[in-house]
């Protein structure tokens, strides 16, 4: 109750110093609330438990000030914090509260600029020195003056705490600046890392996976497989004539074609086909997918060495296949298999190569040896036939066998014909024409043989007209003894078929007769000279039809099914389009590059023509 009474005279005495002052409108006002606060501090005063909450109140305050300051109109924080020491320095009345006020002031404003940290200081050691001292300074400047140095002293403090707190924001802030950098240079570090490490997969020319990287992509993509249940394939794809590219056209030109062939496999097989290159002109294509997705990958490849071929005529490929999980179980089982089935296919072209060649060198020393044969025997047997004919008309007895021997002499003479045909070395005249035409008179020319022997020639012709570069010549006289063959294969009345079409940047020609077929150990000798099953053949024939076929940069192939009825079928395959070879021969790596013998003008104009001539 002293509390209370001592709170009311000072109360008063404001008033009446108020009053005093001239404030008289708010005498009244100030009387009122000095008897409400009178009671209220006379209620707390006698209650401890209300004097503790606002201690806790306080307490909470000083700690909670950087969660619950931000929230509040800037300034009304430390207001209320104020008030509130105020109250509980009025209901202690204790000396010693001005301790509160420091270290409140002290902690309160450790983290506030220093220029509001001192007007902090003023404002608590202004409301202390009110409520310890009221109005009657003059007496206690001493003790006055040292509770300001110490306020003063607890406000720089502050401010210490204060430039302590932002230099420590700011080096934590460097620190995160710091951490930033390092992060982003671990980050380029793995980048780079990584760049290296795909830069090490890859080919360099090419840009595709070199074998290394091929065999990583084959493994991670069987593992994929094997928990899918998916299947897997490796294509294996290898340039037969590269190395004459290079020969021909320089090493610069075999880069060209196969970046332009890694180019043409990435932009044309799925996304998530794998595409590498290796040992040079190897190229190795690894993806999933059923049968459908593998008939898919070859067909594509084989679209792409036709469009490569269409420019250059030294573009030939043999393919090798091996699939997961029906034929192997890891990664390098299934591309070892692949390389096997290549290195399978390489052996069977190079076995064809160097049958090729000898075939040839066969029909050369053949030819050298008819074209010497047959200049020494055409001379005396024309002196024995003219001696035969004009024996005849003098001697009766050589008259009845004038009729046997002639005809003899005559079979001597085209032997020998055929002979000095087998070793014909003119070069072949190519011009463009009509492959319609040419076979249409081939077969007017036999229709009549074809009649007396009993049997039928029925033309397949596709369904546009089919325009060739060769040697019309040459090729008439392949089809017409192919065509023969065929006529005289057939025993009863059979049919003879012969069957032409585009394909490509090729022609194929089929001659298939109905006849008995071709026993099967004859059909590797039936292009050997002097070769033949007839009586009165010459063996000359399909030599002939080979060498002109060669030479024109195609292959003739020979299929046939005894006993089956469906008797004996020659195929030949022609380029579009020929080549002329350069003076250096084949194998001069000085040599020029191919060229054709039309341009492309010439070409389209002729072919313009041919379309429009009446058939």
């Amino acid at each position: 109750m002293l509390l209370n009474h001592v709170v009311f005279l000072i109360w008063e005495n404001i008033v009446r110093r108020r009053v005093k002052w001239g404030v008289k409108p708010l005498t009244d006002w100030l009387i009122t609330q000095g008897g409400y606060t009178r009671g209220t501090l006379g209620f707390i005063e006698g209650s401890w438990e209300a004097t503790a909450a606002l201690f806790a109140v306080l307490f909470g305050l000083v700690v909670m000030r950087h969660q619950w300051a931000p929230k509040l109109p800037y300034g009304l924080y430390s207001l209320i914090v104020l008030g509130l020491l105020m109250t509980l320095d009025a209901l202690t009345g204790d000396c010693r509260f001005m301790w509160a006020y420091l270290v409140v002031l002290g902690i309160l404003h450790d983290q506030v600029p220093i220029l509001k940290t001192l007007a902090y200081t003023v404002l608590f050691f202004t409301v202390h020195t009110g409520m310890k001292y009221g109005l009657n300074l003059a007496p206690n400047l001493g003790e006055i003056s040292t509770e300001g140095v110490l306020f003063a002293f607890f406000g720089w403090m502050s401010g210490w705490m204060y430039r302590g707190h932002a230099r420590a924001e700011e080096i934590q802030q460097e620190n995160s600046h710091l951490l930033d950098k390092v992060d982003k240079a671990h980050s380029r570090l793995h980048e780079y890392i990584d760049e290296l490490e795909e830069t090490s997969r890859r080919d360099y020319l090419t840009g595709l996976y070199n074998f290394g990287g091929l065999q990583e992509q084959v493994t991670k993509s069987l593992s994929r497989c094997m928990a899918t249940g998916h299947y897997y394939h490796v294509v294996c794809v290898d340039l037969v004539d590269f190395q004459q590219v290079n020969m021909r056209e320089g090493i610069d030109a075999g880069d060209q074609l196969l970046v332009q062939i890694a180019r043409q496999l990435k932009k044309n097989l799925p996304p998530l086909a794998q595409v590498a290159r290796y040992d040079g002109d190897q190229f190795v294509v690894g993806l999933t997918g059923d049968e459908s997705a593998m008939r898919f990958c070859l067909e594509t490849v084989e679209n792409v060495i036709a469009g490569l071929r269409a420019e250059r005529s030294l573009v030939n490929v043999c393919i090798g296949t091996a699939s997961y999980p029906g034929e192997a179980q890891s990664a390098s089982e299934l591309i070892r298999l692949a390389e096997h089935r290549l290195s399978i296919e390489q052996k069977r072209i190079r076995h064809q190569e160097e049958e090729r060649r000898r075939h040839l060198e066969k029909l050369s020393a053949v030819g050298q040896l008819a074209a010497g044969l047959a200049h020494e025997i055409r001379n005396p047997l024309t002196s024995i036939r003219g001696f035969i004919q004009i024996s005849a008309t003098e001697s009766p007895e050589v008259k009845k066998w004038e009729s046997i021997m002639l005809p003899e002499i005559d079979r001597i003479n085209d032997l020998l014909k055929q002979f000095l045909h087998l070793s014909e070395t003119r070069p072949a005249r190519h011009t463009l024409f009509n492959l319609d035409r040419l076979i249409d008179d081939v077969l007017q020319l036999l229709n009549p043989k074809a009649i007396l022997m009993g049997h039928d020639l029925t033309p397949q012709p596709p369904s546009s007209p089919v325009i060739i570069e060769a040697d019309a010549e040459q090729i008439k006289q392949v089809l017409i003894n192919l065509v023969q063959n065929g006529l005289e294969a057939l025993a009863d009345k059979g049919v003879v078929f012969v069957r032409w079409k585009e394909m490509r940047d090729r022609i194929s020609i089929r001659v298939q007769d109905t006849g008995s077929g071709i026993p099967p150990e004859y059909m590797s000798r039936i292009f050997d000279p002097f070769f033949t099953t007839k009586g009165d053949g010459s063996g000359m024939g399909l030599s002939i039809c080979h060498r002109i076929i060669s030479e024109h940069g195609g292959q003739v192939h020979v299929t046939s099914q005894p006993g089956s009825g469906r008797g004996t079928t020659f195929n030949i395959h022609l380029p579009i389009r020929q080549v002329v070879k350069d003076d250096h021969g084949d194998g001069d790596p000085g040599g020029l590059p191919p060229k054709s013998t039309t341009n492309r003008s010439e070409v389209v104009d002729r072919l313009n023509m041919l379309n429009a001539s009446p058939s």
